[in-house]
């Protein structure tokens, strides 16, 4: 009997059977080949004890046949081929229009290596194999009791010699393009060729959250883009009011100039999107109640058309409210473009009345540039993705894998996006600021290599209505509770397979951005008392300024066996990894709308304009040009609005339902922070 007439039989369709009639044997095999390869799959597994007769069960150890070989990474380490460990690797007989046969299955060990035994004769009478190995990683979802379901996801297969007669067969080193380093950059980042597509993809359900969120603004950009290009650009004005009312054009309207007021501009850096650490005033150390914010654009190249001084912001804590008190600029020349230019350091303070309005015009526009550069881009999207390559080449056995992979599935999704998006040659922040691709890529650079997992704890509030930072201390104990409970579960599996988190460590410390510690810092902190410094949030400088620089990221673990203490490392860099991946992502991106959507109150850049930078908002020389303009707006509102994956609903039940019913209970505290925690994602995609 052939393979075709035993599936036939299988399915009902024998010769004297009424089905025979309606699906003709060539039929059958065509609507087979029209199936999708996991339908094929789902077939032959269904199908295959029904057309073989049921499968005795037997001693692999007792079967005639092996096929051997060894996994690797497409690209090599610094020993030579990097061995895949731990994925499932399954045996196929190939079979043109009829179903597959499954021959055996196996896993590859910690070299790499696999090794299945198989019965040719399981590839049907008469029938020779038509040998295809085929690779898989797991995939998991939570049980509404916290159990754990599994399943394999197929990512590749190699195909070995047809109608192979012989008992043995090597595969040899088999080389997989998985999860590959982009070798072309100094930062953490995912391979991608220009005409491939990463190995992931994002859940179903977000492009519908985009298509909601962008329809209804996209045909006002169209409309607009295509006004400047036939010449006849639309006002700012008129740009502003297509799109939806911001934040701060209603409290404009509801009470003119309160946005523009001392006590609105603290109050968003303590607690809008443009919230970052507040170091004591080191030239005030005996005033605790006085803060620094300093940003040092001057170190970077420019593009002399924008003008980004140096920011050096003073302020001070009076009845409750933060306050600017001065403000100090260190100017370059109009059209100066190198790193590192002659600047004339001008102060402002509240008594210079229209100059004092600009220069918080001017530390405003710095805030939001440094927020979307650095809370926004650097320390969530590619700190966050060099986490998850490193999670995805080397966790497969351990349960580390199912705290993890809820909050790193699609980062490098989105970061392969903004490549080209936001800060490629032609992307938005290179446009619209004054920092070149150059320029831009050096200050990543820099940041990339001041992030680091040991240590970390948000800063303490610098006071009461310090909203943000009483939040994210409330929202990184919970993470640590959630992050305990989870390895007093899975603790001692973790533990037996700490090779895995080696490995994991490995990569991260081998490919993160050498560590980078400014002159300033390496003279005023490293090494020294500076109480005015806040440590928490920063990685140790003591130990990153050495020379050569160390790497940026630490080791969590340096054998295959736990050491004393490197548990509880492990355990403070996950709450670190999903910290990042959810509240402080959410934090910094769906706030954007709030505090970057009037375009004369902060955008990426102010223009020289014919009266210098510094001139007042009726100036609109100095603001961004009508195409820039609705750019940003647009841009705003696709990335506050666009949400998708969100930690209370778990739309894909991936994430432990601990953590979300943890969260669930403490809804209300965070409300009362000003955050509502039903909009934290349990992973960045936007």
């Amino acid at each position: 009997m052939s393979v075709l007439s035993r599936w036939m039989a299988a399915l009902g369709l024998g010769p004297r059977g009424r089905a025979v009639e309606l699906l003709e044997a060539e039929e059958l095999a065509r609507w087979y080949a029209g199936l999708s390869p996991g339908e094929q799959r789902a077939v032959s597994r269904k199908l295959a004890p029904r057309v073989r007769g049921k499968r005795v069960s037997r001693d692999p150890a007792t079967l005639p046949a092996v096929v051997t070989g060894r996994l690797v990474f497409e690209q090599d380490g610094p020993s030579g081929p990097i061995p895949l460990h731990h994925l499932k690797v399954e045996l196929w007989d190939r079979d043109i229009g009829t179903p597959d046969d499954f021959l055996g299955e196996g896993f590859t060990d910690t070299s790499g290596a696999f090794s299945i035994r198989y019965d040719p004769t399981d590839a049907g009478v008469g029938d020779l194999p038509d040998l295809e190995i085929r690779f898989f990683e797991p995939q998991h979802v939570f049980r509404p009791d916290g159990s754990v379901v599994e399943t394999w996801r197929r990512i590749g297969s190699e195909r070995g010699p047809d109608d192979h007669g012989g008992l043995q067969y090597d595969f040899g080193a088999v080389r997989l393009p998985y999860w590959e380093y982009d070798p072309g950059t100094p930062l953490a980042r995912l391979l991608v060729t220009e005409e491939g597509t990463p190995p992931t993809a994002y859940a179903p359900g977000r492009a519908l959250a985009m298509l909601k969120a962008v329809a209804p603004i996209e045909l006002v950009k169209r409309q607009h883009l295509l006004e400047a290009r036939l010449g006849r650009p639309p006002s700012l004005a008129k740009i502003q009011a297509d799109y939806p009312e911001s934040m701060t054009v209603r409290l404009e309207r509801e009470a003119p100039g309160s946005t523009r007021t001392d006590a609105f501009f603290g109050e968003r850096l303590l607690n809008g999107m443009f919230s970052s650490v507040l170091d004591r005033d080191p030239e005030a150390p005996e005033a605790p109640e006085a803060f620094r914010l300093y940003v040092p654009w001057n170190a970077y190249e420019q593009d002399g058309v924008h003008c980004l001084p140096d920011v050096d912001v003073r302020l001070r804590l009076v009845d409750g409210r933060l306050l600017p008190v001065r403000i100090i600029l260190g100017m370059r020349e109009p059209g100066a473009t190198a790193a590192g230019a002659p600047v004339t350091r001008r102060s402002f303070t509240p008594e210079d009345g229209a100059g004092w309005e600009a220069a918080k015009r001017m530390a405003r526009v710095s805030a939001t540039l440094d927020t979307e550069l650095g809370n926004h881009l650097g320390q969530c999207h590619f700190n966050v993705e060099q986490y998850a390559i490193a999670a995805h080449r080397n966790l497969r056995r351990s349960p580390l894998r199912w705290l993890l992979m809820p909050h790193l599935r699609e980062v490098v999704l989105i970061n392969h996006a903004a490549n080209g998006f936001l800060v490629g040659p032609s992307g938005y922040i290179t446009r619209a600021s004054a920092l070149t691709e150059a320029g831009i890529h050096t200050r990543l650079v820099h940041l990339l290599g001041s992030y680091d997992w040991k240590g970390f704890a948000p800063a303490p509030p610098v006071c009461e209505g310090h909203r943000y930072a009483r939040a994210a201390g409330l929202f990184w104990r919970l993470v640590g509770e959630h992050v305990d409970a989870f390895f007093a579960e899975h603790g001692a599996a973790v533990e037996a397979w700490w090779t895995e988190v080696h490995r994991f460590s490995e990569d991260l410390v081998a490919h993160a951005a050498p560590a980078f510690v400014c002159r300033y810092l390496r003279a005023k902190v490293a090494g020294r008392e500076a109480p005015w410094f806040v440590r928490s949030e920063r990685m140790d400088l003591d130990a990153k300024a050495a020379q050569p620089p160390p790497k940026a990221v630490s080791p969590v673990t340096l054998t295959d066996t736990p050491q004393p203490g490197e548990v509880d490392a492990l355990k403070q860099l996950c709450r670190y990894v999903i910290f990042f991946a959810t509240f402080r992502h959410a934090w910094a991106n769906n706030l954007q709308w709030e505090d970057a959507s009037e375009v004369l109150y902060a955008c990426l850049g102010l223009r020289w304009g014919k009266g210098g930078a510094l001139s007042g908002e009726e100036d609109l020389d100095v603001a961004p040009p009508p195409d820039q303009a609705t750019e940003m707006l647009w841009i705003s509102w696709m990335l506050s609005k666009t949400n998708y994956g969100f930690l209370l609903s778990n739309e894909e039940a991936d994430v432990h339902p601990r953590f979300v019913d943890l969260l669930r209970t403490h809804a209300h505290a965070f409300a009362a922070l000003g955050l509502d925690v039903r909009t934290v994602s349990s992973r960045i995609n936007i």
